[in-house]
């Protein structure tokens, strides 16, 4: 568009600023509930399928009345310590039906040189780990060394290694992004559970009477033989360990996650679609108002020579730049408004978040825009073509 047509353009919007501006809010409005909507239910979905990697087994010990922040931990990240005595480990391995078995042991909020904030330490056997490897984004040696770490997506890396409590640790490798405050953890092997207790303390962490024993875990995962029944494998530990363990089921919860996931989705889909049904009756509304307005302008024009062709575009090409500003300003808007508290959205909810990445954001910025739109012409471009075929006397008598 050469700039002799743009400043015309921009003269026919500026002489009906009052209608234009009420178009332009309207698909700002528009725009900014169809990119939250999106960006909500995609950020939930994501978050939810990569839950079920992590959710990847049939049993989950932890310590008696541990269950709900256990659960918590699962769904959210939230940071927890519960602990029992190392030695359950053993007595539970050897339960007949058990396919596989792991452990981890969590460490609360302890302060890092690399973060901010504060970070949760978890412990985990590499070797018989099927919980944390999902989530690993480049492939590292099962063997992980006492001073060597993997860390959350959100751990600031410098020159491959983080500094805690004043040391250096070569990190090996990055998990993927959660969504949860697990983005914020590090990964030790089991075997540098001692070390980095004991180097901890010297450094002015606070550690409970329990954690300076150093022989805890927090908690015990198990997969069991598809012939085995869950309730088998639990009565027998409950006849070999005693009552002193809470039973969690990390892959049920995925399900009610899942189930929940969906109502969620719902409401917001039926909120979106309602909003936009509203709007788009505003907006032919707002589209009969602006024609009738420039009836008299029309008619004008043609009768100076100008083509019902050479109008319908002109009139197009105004409300599809008013349209784009205001798609455009309201994904913007609502991007930084959704995207910043993502975090605090899925709290919320009580579920996991997975804000989208800079291109697919931009993409949905794309393809919002292009929607609001084509809506705006769709409930503008009867009235153009109506009030351009209009005969002239007509329009300027003002009989229509």
């Amino acid at each position: 568009m050469s700039n002799r047509k743009t400043r015309y353009l921009l003269k026919n919007i500026r002489r009906q600023r009052f209608y234009n501006l009420c178009l332009l809010l309207t698909i700002l409005i528009l725009s900014s509930i169809l990119f939250a909507a999106s960006v909500i239910s995609q950020s939930l979905n994501q978050g939810v399928r990569n839950m079920e990697r992590r959710l990847g087994a049939d049993i989950m010990f932890v310590p008696k009345g541990s269950k709900e922040n256990a659960e918590n931990m699962l769904l959210e990240g939230s940071r927890s310590s519960f602990y029992f005595d190392d030695s359950i480990f053993e007595k539970i391995s050897g339960i007949d039906g058990i396919s596989e078995i792991t452990s981890q042991c969590f460490l609360k909020s302890l302060s890092a040189d690399c973060c901010s904030s504060e970070v949760q330490i978890v412990f985990f056997d590499p070797e018989t780990d099927f919980v944390v490897g999902p989530w690993i984004e480049t492939e590292y040696s099962k063997k992980l060394s006492q001073d060597q770490v993997i860390v959350g997506s959100s751990i600031t890396i410098e020159n491959g290694v983080i500094r805690l409590f004043g040391k250096e640790y070569p990190v090996v490798s990055q998990m993927a992004k959660t969504g949860t405050a697990l983005d914020s953890s590090v990964y030790f092997s089991s075997s540098a559970k001692s070390d980095v207790l004991l180097h901890a303390e010297e450094k002015g962490s606070f550690l409970t009477e329990e954690q300076k024993k150093g022989e805890i875990l927090s908690s015990v995962f198990v997969n069991v033989s598809s012939d085995v029944k869950l309730e088998k494998v639990i009565e027998t530990a409950h006849q070999t360990v005693g009552d002193i363990f809470d039973v969690v089921y990390p892959k049920q919860l995925n399900t009610s996650l899942a189930g929940s996931l969906s109502n969620i989705t719902g409401i917001v889909r039926i909120l979106s679609i309602s909003l936009t049904v509203l709007l788009f009756l505003i907006l032919l509304l707002i589209s009969s108002l602006i024609m009738n307005q420039r009836k008299q302008e029309v008619a004008l024009f043609r009768i100076l020579g100008k083509t019902k062709r050479k109008l319908a575009l002109a009139l197009i090409s105004e409300v599809g730049a008013v349209s784009l500003a205001g798609a455009v300003s309201g994904c913007l808007l609502s991007a930084l408004i959704v995207i910043p508290f993502g975090t605090f959205i899925g709290r919320s909810f009580s579920m996991p978040y997975l804000g989208p990445g800079t291109l697919k954001t931009l993409l949905l910025v794309g393809v919002i825009s292009s929607s609001a739109v084509i809506i705006s012409f769709l409930t503008s471009v009867f009235f153009i073509l109506k009030v351009t075929n209009i005969q002239p006397y007509l329009a300027l008598r003002r009989e229509e």
